[in-house]
Parts: C-alpha cells; sequence; structure tokens
C-alpha cells in the first residue's frame, strides 16, 4: 500500500487553549482526538485527551479543525460537556449542537405548511443554526407540544421526510435527502483505503403504503377538512428493487403502512411514499472504510472506490461505480496510528 498523507495539521480550541501542530501557537499538548458526527443517533460529539493543565468549564466553546492538505477544515463545534482526569492528564467531552436540541421543549401549532417550514423553526427555536433541509411533504395541520424535545419532533419530521437527520462540522443541523449525482468524495483501494467492510442487505422493508385523511383529491383543495370514505386519493405506494431503483404506484413483498392525518392531498402522500423509498433505496449497502484523513467529508456526501481488483469481494458490489451514501464520520488522531478517517454507510 502506497503511503498517505505524511502530515496531518490540526488545530484543537478549548475555551481560551489552543492545542496545534504549529508549536509556535500552542498552549496544550494534545495527546489524543475522536470526533463523530453520525445519522444514527444522530450523534455529534468529541473527545480530546490534553497533558497536563487547567480544566475548561463547561459550557466553554470547542472547535476542531484538521487539515490533511487541503487547507484547514472545521470538522466538529460544539461547548464542553465535562472533563475528567485521565492517566496522562485529562480527557474533554464536547458535545455538538444535537445535545442542545435534546434539551429544548417546545410548544407550537402549524397549518397549511410544508414540513421544511416547521423543521427550521424547531432548530432556530433551540438556538441552532439550520442547514439544508429537505421541503418534505405539505402538512394540514402539525402540532409541537412538550414531552418530546425538539430532537424527539425533528426525528419524527425527518422520518416522515425520508430524510437523514446530521451535523456538520461547523455545527449547522441538516434533515437532507439522500444524495444522488457523483461522488462528492473518491477513495482509491491500495492507496487511501485502509480498510473495508461492505455488504449488501435487504432493507426490513421494500416498500411503503402511505395513508392520508381528506376529500382534498377527490373535492378540491377547498375540501381537505372533510373526512371522506373513499381514502384511494389520499394513498400511495413505492417499492425499492435488489438494484436500488425506485418504483412507484407498486408494492414489494414486505411492505411498510404509514397512516398520517396531516397529511390531506394525494400529492402528499405521494411525496413520502417516493421519498421513503429513495431513503430505503440509499441504504442497501452497508457497512464501513477507513482511509487517511479525510476532513472534508461529512455525512449525507455520496463516496466512491476506485481500483478494487476484478477478483475482490467487494467488486461486484462497487466495481461499477456504485455509490456510497455516508451515514457516519469519526476522525481520530492519535501518536500510534496518525491520523484516520472511518466512514460508515
Amino acid at each position: 500500500m502506497k503511503a498517505g498523507a505524511n502530515h496531518t495539521a490540526f488545530q484543537v480550541s478549548i475555551g481560551g487553549a489552543l492545542a496545534s501542530s504549529k508549536a509556535a501557537e500552542s498552549r496544550r499538548q494534545l495527546l489524543q482526538l475522536q470526533v463523530e458526527l453520525d445519522m444514527d443517533g444522530p450523534t455529534a460529539h468529541c473527545l480530546v485527551d490534553l497533558a497536563d493543565g487547567s480544566p475548561p468549564a463547561a459550557g466553554d466553546p470547542v472547535e476542531v479543525k484538521l487539515d490533511s492538505g487541503g487547507g484547514m477544515q472545521t470538522v466538529f463545534t460544539g461547548i464542553v460537556a465535562g472533563a475528567e482526569a485521565s492517566p496522562t492528564g485529562q480527557r474533554i467531552v464536547a458535545h455538538g449542537a444535537f445535545a442542545r436540541l435534546g434539551q429544548t421543549e417546545v410548544e407550537g401549532s402549524y397549518a397549511s405548511v410544508a414540513a421544511d417550514f416547521i423543521v427550521k423553526d424547531l432548530i432556530g427555536k433551540a438556538g441552532a443554526t439550520a442547514g439544508t433541509v429537505a421541503k418534505g411533504p405539505e402538512l394540514a395541520a402539525w402540532a409541537l407540544h412538550r414531552g418530546p424535545t425538539a430532537l424527539g419532533h425533528l426525528r419524527s419530521l425527518a422520518l416522515l421526510c425520508g430524510a437523514g437527520l446530521f451535523a456538520d462540522g461547523s455545527g449547522k443541523i441538516h434533515c437532507a435527502a439522500p444524495k444522488t449525482g457523483s461522488a462528492d468524495h473518491s477513495f482509491t483501494f491500495g492507496e487511501t483505503v485502509i480498510r473495508l467492510a461492505v455488504q449488501q442487505l435487504p432493507p426490513a422493508f421494500d416498500s411503503i403504503e402511505v395513508w392520508g385523511e381528506g376529500a382534498a383529491s377527490a373535492k378540491g383543495a377547498d375540501k381537505a377538512h372533510w373526512l371522506s370514505t373513499d381514502l384511494s386519493g389520499v394513498s400511495a405506494k413505492a417499492c425499492v428493487g435488489a438494484d436500488g431503483t425506485v418504483q412507484t404506484g407498486k408494492l414489494g413483498e414486505r411492505p411498510l403502512r404509514l397512516r398520517e392525518g396531516a397529511l390531506r392531498s394525494g400529492e402528499a402522500v405521494e411525496a413520502v411514499a417516493k421519498a421513503w423509498a429513495t431513503s430505503l433505496a440509499a441504504r442497501l449497502l452497508r457497512g464501513s472504510i477507513e482511509v487517511f484523513a479525510a476532513p472534508k467529508v461529512v455525512p449525507g456526501d455520496l463516496v466512491e472506490i476506485t481500483g478494487l481488483p476484478d477478483g475482490h469481494a467487494a467488486a461486484g458490489l462497487l466495481g461499477q461505480g456504485r455509490q456510497l451514501h455516508v451515514r457516519g464520520v469519526r476522525h481520530v488522531l492519535d501518536r500510534q496510528r496518525g491520523a484516520l478517517t472511518r466512514l460508515s454507510f
């Protein structure tokens, strides 16, 4: 395997202290660093091991930047959640914006809005910043009540939109549909890929049937509030083929049935069915790869692996230019292995 980047520069700012790969500006010694951003949770946290020194206060700002050759990239933004003594110094735990969302309870009601309006409003009410947000279906009415936190409500809306909920390195919260198009990042087998584990797994559901309420589709938008005995106009289907192809108007062998009274039109249920099926298609390939430091990758990105030998076990899955949808990113920097990035799918 060819050698990776010779050096990964770093800047870890905690409160007023800075640990840096540049000795002239560094005030603390970094022993180990781990940053994790993940849709499955969702999660945004950071672990920093420093040599002896004054511990930071809870709530102090934390920012982590890495540079593997393309300029400094912010890979984490958050606040100190706690610090504890370790055998070699101290370990600092920092949380990203999801912690704030998980601690905030909200109340509110909405009428005749798209799901993205509610998502952005929720993020703003919790004091966070919204990034990319999928529009989602039109909702006749939606209520937010105390009990579930802002994060709980966001997770429900993301599921309804078939979107992934994640934070980026700058701390923005995204509720985004799976990307399409060309890959955002390319890694070469035998050069930048250190470990590879990937498999194709059938999802628990291979299709979805969505049911709404109301008579808008049959009687017109001004009759959307009517409850109809014939719900065929507010139902939709979509399925996912073994190759990831999404087909609307059809059910598979293992359908999921979703009922949501806030969906009052055929367009709304069709949007949800297609979004759910597209989300399922993005998760047919599961696994992870480990590469030399890749600070530009964030959850939601598309990755391709090139240079796989024809006889490699993964060539049948990835050899035709098939892309992987990144769900989790973990950056690790330590003295034993250097700087590595683990991408999970």
